[in-house]
């Protein structure tokens, strides 16, 4: 298995702990960069509505815009 080796990776699993207190120091090792809201959930949100008002199922790759204006046009067509 291919794993990604960039000098953090490797430093954080050197045996001289002081990697960890600086790269600490320098904002590394936070998860501050969680998005609001999960990406999937919204995107299967969507999903199931198109299924729902259209009675198919959508195209995969199509983005939350497009399924957004592929609903609205079908209800205003209704």
């Amino acid at each position: 298995m291919l794993t990604f080796q960039s000098y953090y990776n490797r430093a954080m699993q050197s045996p001289d702990r002081r990697f960890v207190r600086v790269f600490a120091k320098m904002g590394y090792g936070t998860n501050d960069a969680k998005p609001a809201t999960d990406p999937e959930d919204e995107m299967a949100a969507l999903r199931a509505e198109y299924e729902r008002v259209l009675g198919k199922r959508p195209f995969m790759g199509w983005g939350a815009d497009k399924l957004r204006d592929k609903i609205d046009a079908a209800q205003t067509e209704e």
